[in-house]
């Protein structure tokens, strides 16, 4: 509906605009308990202004039913009618009107992960507000900056925008404005193991929230206080908490805060093992992630089910939901949306960001110089003590000819040991930088012969014997690649299997799977019932120099290898891993255009 923005006619007195603006109010004050009755309240304004031709009205109106539609999760209307208050807004040089739907488009925009079109409007909306010294508007702009901030990692941005959204609030005796801004503060401390600062903020909230009677958020400090308790494995809490929020959001219309609640209890549903009812948790945010077109709750979703597949054993289903959530993020975070970030707050912010900014790239140059250096030390030092170290481990072996007193050997065994390890590293070192600098090539990979050729390179390894390999290659795979990579990731990944296997139970396995899971994926899945890896320390297992085990031998550099293999193919790694009970790892990796259309015939 189009407003008149002509000017009032006379008629129009000043208790029939009071009457409207009273109602506008109401409605405004009534959607923290139903965004529904919200709405139809500002209706029926509409039509009251339309009758008289109260354009200023029918305005706010407009940015009214914006912002409640927003709240409901129906961004494509929200947009249509804060578009159309701006630009009545515009035409009657409402400076105020002008912020108010600028804030509500920019809104709409990032819940809809349209971040840098969203940080925009809100940085002009920030600017509008400061210029009429809106305070109030000020610290709901910089709450909405904030979040998008920490989407995209930028926590001490993030904090020091929710903290300023917080001082202006309490400075502004902005009761809801500062519970607003409790909320994600309490969310970012516990990013930081900071429990104390998380609990007090959100115990603010909640307070401030009771205070005021703003009972949908209210809901969102609920699914704060769940996230503290979640965090601190206190289950039954966690979901108390969840729960509320969840039921206050349906009671008010929030899907975005559905959605976001119905991930958190299926993330308490999947760590107590109730795996049927997690599911569904997820299946149903996945649902109200479509309708208001979120991606992160979406992609959110799918990781967790790709988890819960991969504990249950169903690979073709746990790959479906990997290359899901692949997808969904990666449409969330580009390129093209950092690099929008990055100019804009150059736009925007104050001058010494610029300064930030380039003092950044130099020191970016400076450290990919000294890394390029540390590659070549590395590169250079490892060629020049090869031959050395070749010398020492061939003089052990004239020592066991030559020697024949026991406590001597003793200690040539001890030596032999240390330069054997030495040596692995100094292999490792090599193959590291070989990976690094490795220009890619590709060729038709002969799966089966290189499986066969990699499995029998260790059959030196202790227990290599008592060990059943099980294959399963998908023999229509037809795949060109990077040999040399590729074998380094099998390669890696059966060593792995083969030395950390358990040589105390009578059947001790690593089963190895390769198959092409859609048109642009394939996937290297190797299983073992080996010794296994603790939860706590899946983060570690790819870092450098990390070894699980002690016992075993090994530089501690063949994940990192690995994953420095998997990630110049533009691949990824998981694991799945529990103690004395083995280790699965899975390598998804995407099939370039050229071996696509090339193995499709095209």
């Amino acid at each position: 509906m189009q407003p008149n923005t002509q000017k009032e006619p006379s008629l129009i007195n000043e208790a029939q605009t009071t009457g409207i603006d009273s109602m506008l109010q109401y409605a405004m004050d009534s959607r923290v308990s139903s965004v529904k009755d919200a709405i139809d309240l500002t209706l029926q304004a509409q039509a009251k202004c339309e009758a008289l031709k109260y354009a200023k009205g029918l305005a706010k109106c407009s940015a009214q039913l914006g912002l409640f539609y927003m709240i409901m999760g129906d961004h494509e209307t929200a947009l249509e009618h804060s578009q159309l208050a701006l630009k009545s807004f515009t035409e009657q040089g409402d400076k105020q009107g002008i912020a108010e739907a600028l804030y509500t488009i920019g809104s709409t925009e990032y819940k809809s992960t349209k971040y840098h079109q969203g940080l925009e409007h809100l940085y002009e909306c920030l600017r509008i507000q400061k210029e009429i010294e809106d305070i109030r508007g000020q610290s709901k702009s910089l709450k909405a900056i904030g979040y998008i901030y920490e989407a995209f990692n930028e926590l001490d941005k993030a904090l020091e925008t929710y903290e300023r959204c917080r001082e202006l609030s309490h400075l502004n005796n902005d009761k809801n404005g500062e519970s607003n801004a409790c909320n994600p503060l309490s969310g970012l401390y516990l990013k930081r193991g900071d429990y104390k600062n998380a609990l007090e903020s959100i115990n603010t909230s909640i307070s401030l929230k009771k205070e005021t009677g703003d009972k949908r958020g209210l809901a969102f400090a609920w699914y704060g206080k769940g996230k503290i308790h979640l965090h601190l494995k206190e289950y039954n809490d966690a979901r108390e908490f969840f729960s509320r929020g969840l039921k206050i959001h349906r009671e008010v219309g929030d899907k975005m805060g559905c959605g976001m609640s119905l991930n958190k209890l299926g993330q308490i549903c999947f760590e107590t093992n109730d795996f049927e009812q997690a599911k569904k948790y997820f299946n149903e945010a996945i649902e109200v992630g479509e309708t208001i077109d979120n991606q992160q709750i979406i992609y959110k979703a799918y990781f967790q089910l790709f988890n819960i597949a991969m504990t249950e054993g169903e690979e073709s289903q746990a790959l479906a939901y990997h290359i899901k959530y692949h997808d969904y993020k990666e449409r969330m975070i580009n390129s093209e949306t950092k690099s929008k970030i990055k100019s804009l707050e150059s736009m925007w912010k104050m001058e010494s960001l610029e300064s930030e900014a380039r003092i950044q790239r130099e020191n970016n140059v400076v450290v990919k110089k000294k890394n390029e250096e540390l590659d070549k030390f590395s590169s250079r030092v490892s060629h020049d003590l090869r031959g050395p170290i070749s010398s020492l481990m061939g003089l052990y072996e004239v020592v066991k000819s030559e020697v024949n007193d026991p406590e001597a050997l003793k200690y040539f065994e001890l030596y032999h040991h240390r330069i054997t390890r030495i040596n692995q590293t100094i292999i490792d070192l090599l193959e590291l930088s070989k990976v690094k600098d490795w220009q890619l090539s590709k060729t038709v990979i002969n799966f089966d012969e290189m499986v066969a050729d990699c499995i029998e390179s260790f059959s030196y390894l202790p227990g290599f014997d008592k060990i059943k390999f099980e294959i399963d290659l998908d023999k229509d795979l037809k795949i060109q690649s990077d040999r040399s990579l590729m074998n380094t990731i099998i390669q890696n990944l059966i060593e792995n299997s083969i030395k950390y296997s358990r040589q105390n139970i009578g059947d001790p396995f690593v089963k190895i799977q390769i198959k092409q899971t859609a048109e642009d994926y394939m996937c290297v899945i190797v299983e073992d019932n080996g010794i296994g890896i603790d939860e706590k320390y899946h983060s570690k297992v790819f870092e450098m120099f990390y070894r699980a085990n002690d016992e075993v031998q090994g530089s501690g550099l063949g994940m990192f290898i690995l994953k420095s293999a998997v990630e110049k193919l533009e691949g990824e790694v998981s694991l799945v891993s529990e103690p004395n009970k083995g280790t699965k790892f899975v390598i998804l990796l995407p099939i370039i255009e050229n071996m696509k259309k090339e193995y499709l015939g095209i």
